[in-house]
């Protein structure tokens, strides 16, 4: 492995998982502020601007992810091909998953600088998007992360969950109003999607043999024995399937 190459895979990595968490700060903060989980004797940390900062953060390192995934020399992708929905060669679908959460969390951003222009109500539509971004991150990591199956990366994605769902039960079954209902189908869609993620995760990502699986029998993509040459990824000797490929 070339010391470029293994600068732009750790960097990957690194961007993609702080970006994981600065997005599930974002969210869970953001939750909180429509819960007004706020007291006088509180130091005012949970506020607007923290908020619109963790999620700005959340963006910048976004991007660190996609430009270090693109630079990498290991899988040769085009700029389409981090840019254009389905384009990859790599793991088309789950790829695709991480470039459309790219773009909701882009219009998210935008609808906030133009909020005064476009209305609250609007505004508030929009924001909903985050947390359809939430899941498709988090079904993208969980399906072409190499570190997937790591102990540590397993507890901070169940943990993400875990906190979001829990938070997010929370607003729907709280009334927005004294007069107001709970939302508890959405609630019972919000338990169902939370429990269909992990039994998918359970049976797919984190079981040996995903890493070919998710690469439509095109290697596993692991690295120092592979090669890519110009389409899919081919192994010279394939190795130990637990060693994935991130992308």
């Amino acid at each position: 492995m070339s010391t470029w190459e293994a600068v732009t895979w750790d960097v990957a990595r690194a961007g993609g998982f702080t970006a994981y968490v600065l997005l599930t700060l974002s969210v869970a903060v953001g939750l909180a502020l429509t819960l007004k989980w706020q007291s006088p004797r509180w130091p005012r940390l949970i506020n607007s601007e923290m908020h619109n900062f963790i999620t700005l953060l959340s963006l910048i390192f976004t991007v660190v992810h996609v430009v270090a995934v693109w630079a990498d020399p290991f899988t040769s992708f085009g700029l389409n091909e981090v840019l254009v929905p389905f384009a990859s060669h790599y793991r088309s679908l789950w790829m695709a998953l991480g470039i459309v959460a790219l773009y909701l969390g882009l219009a998210v951003g935008l609808s906030t600088w133009l909020r005064p222009k476009i209305g609250y109500a609007l505004w508030r539509r929009l924001h909903g998007l985050t947390l359809v971004c939430y899941g498709l991150v988090t079904v993208h990591g969980l399906a072409t992360g190499s570190d997937t199956q790591s102990s540590w990366a397993i507890f901070l994605y169940f943990a993400s969950i875990g906190l979001i769902t829990l938070l997010l039960l929370v607003r729907l079954l709280t009334p927005a109003t004294r007069n107001g209902q709970p939302h508890t189908i959405w609630a019972w869609v919000t338990a169902a999607a939370a429990l269909a993620i992990c039994i998918w995760a359970f049976a797919g990502p984190l079981q040996a043999g995903w890493n070919a699986v998710a690469n439509n029998g095109n290697g596993n993509g692991q690295r120092g024995t592979g090669q890519v040459t110009g389409g899919p990824i081919v192994l010279v000797a394939p190795p130990a399937e637990s060693a994935g490929r991130t992308s």
